[in-house]
């Protein structure tokens, strides 16, 4: 298991899984929908190597990211992530799921995909998954998996021509899933972001230099209303890669 060390608030060595998931808590006493972001970016905040994060990762990031995965209640991803990155619903390993049950009471947390004009039926996406996925889209997207077959996704409609995030979230919440795990990719996250519904922000920065490889940046083209605050909460080390956690600040 690949060592992570806490910098900030306080200097520590070699955490455990428990330590991890100590201060990737999500807050007990927040009153609605929590959302968190996890983001790997380069040295120059490329987000993607060729199109895929995947080339940013380490084994320390994907420790770290299992285990803010593990304590959410609901996965939230854009579909063009899901269809680059390969996502797919599969089974936790054992000591994975024993881990989230010990730290949240929960079965394996579902993907929430958002799609403004549906997903493909027959994307492998929706094949043998003992977790159903939800699908957050818009009426004409839902009009577009009219094939898809029964039990494969719940579907949400969350908007007629364009999905509307606010919604969305509040029937995830109506569901039961306050505390959600964003993983991108830069178009959601920066709509997220824009509209003031990230409340924290976890960027993995890797040592790398990747110029043109990627155009992919953070927040992708999104144009933010204003410079938007952000407040350090705590800071990891791990395979020579940095694990930043970010709350937003309220002024």
């Amino acid at each position: 298991m690949e060592g992570v060390d806490t910098l900030f608030p306080a200097p520590a060595a070699n955490l455990t899984d428990d330590d991890l998931a100590a201060i990737y808590q999500f807050p007990p006493e927040s009153p609605g929908t929590y959302v968190r972001a996890n983001m790997v970016i380069s040295l120059e905040g490329g987000a993607a190597i060729d199109g895929v994060s995947a080339g940013l990762g380490s084994d320390s990031d994907r420790r770290v990211f299992n285990i803010q995965r593990d304590l959410a209640d609901v996965i939230l991803v854009g579909a063009g992530t899901v269809r680059k990155e390969g996502y797919g619903p599969s089974p936790l390993p054992n000591d994975r799921a024993q881990r989230r049950q010990r730290w949240t009471g929960r079965a394996q947390a579902p993907y929430a995909v958002v799609t403004k004009s549906g997903l493909d039926p027959e994307l492998s996406f929706f094949n043998a998954s003992e977790v159903q996925p939800l699908v957050i889209t818009t009426t004409a997207g839902a009009e577009a998996m009219s094939g898809l077959r029964a039990g494969a996704a719940s579907i949400i409609i969350a908007g007629d021509e364009d999905v509307d995030l606010q919604v969305a979230l509040k029937a995830l919440r109506d569901k039961g899933f306050s505390r959600v795990h964003c993983e991108g990719g830069p178009s959601l996250l920066g709509l997220m972001v824009a509209a003031g519904m990230v409340d924290e922000l976890c960027l993995t920065t890797a040592p790398l230099l990747i110029g043109n490889a990627s155009s992919t940046t953070l927040l992708g083209d999104t144009e933010l209303p204003a410079p938007a605050k952000w407040t350090l909460a705590s800071l990891l080390m791990g395979s020579g890669q940095l694990f930043s956690r970010y709350v937003r600040s309220s002024s």
